[in-house]
C-alpha cells in the first residue's frame, strides 16, 4: 500500500515554511492511497488530484487550501480535520466522517457526501452547489452563507 514518505513529509514542510522557496509540495496526483494512516500532520496546500483515498485516517490534519478534485475519500476519517478552502468539487465523500471537521469556504460542488457523518462540522461559506447529502447525519452542521443551490438530502 502506498503511503506518503517521511521525506515527503519534510520537504512538504520545509516548502510550507518557506514559502515555496524551498523544499518541495506534496504531489499525490492520481495516487492510491487507500487505508494510508495520515492523521494529525499537515498537509496545507498539496496535491491530491484524482486520488484514491478510501478508508484513510486524516483526523485532525491540516488539509486547507489542498485540491482533492476528482479524488475518492469514501469511507474517509476526516474527523476534526482543517479543509478550510479546500477543493472538494466533484469528490466522492461516500460515507466519510467529516465530524467535528472545519469545511469553511471549501469547493464541495457535485461532491458525493452520501452518508457521510457531517456532526458538528462547519461548512460557513462553504460552496455545496448540487452536493448529494442523502442520508448523511447533519446534526449540528454550520452553514451559514454556504451556496445550497441544488443541494440534495438537506435537513432542517
Amino acid at each position: 500500500m502506498a503511503s506518503i514518505t517521511t521525506e515527503e513529509l519534510l520537504a512538504h514542510t520545509q516548502w510550507l515554511e518557506s514559502g515555496g522557496k524551498s523544499g518541495s509540495k506534496i504531489d499525490e496526483t492520481g495516487m492510491n492511497l487507500a487505508g494510508a494512516t495520515l492523521n494529525d500532520l499537515n498537509l496545507s496546500k498539496a496535491h491530491f488530484v484524482g486520488t484514491t483515498m478510501t478508508k484513510a485516517n486524516l483526523a485532525g490534519t491540516n488539509l486547507s487550501n489542498a485540491d482533492f478534485s476528482g479524488a475518492n475519500l469514501d469511507s474517509a476519517n476526516l474527523s476534526g480535520a482543517d479543509l478550510s478552502g479546500t477543493d472538494l468539487a466533484g469528490v466522492s465523500l461516500r460515507h466519510a466522517n467529516l465530524s467535528n471537521a472545519n469545511v469553511r469556504g471549501a469547493d464541495l460542488s457535485g461532491a458525493n457526501l452520501e452518508g457521510a457523518n457531517l456532526t458538528n462540522a462547519d461548512f460557513t461559506d462553504a460552496d455545496l452547489i448540487a452536493a448529494n447529502l442523502t442520508g448523511a447525519t447533519q446534526t449540528g452542521m454550520r452553514r451559514e452563507g454556504a451556496k445550497l443551490a441544488d443541494t440534495q438530502g438537506l435537513v432542517g
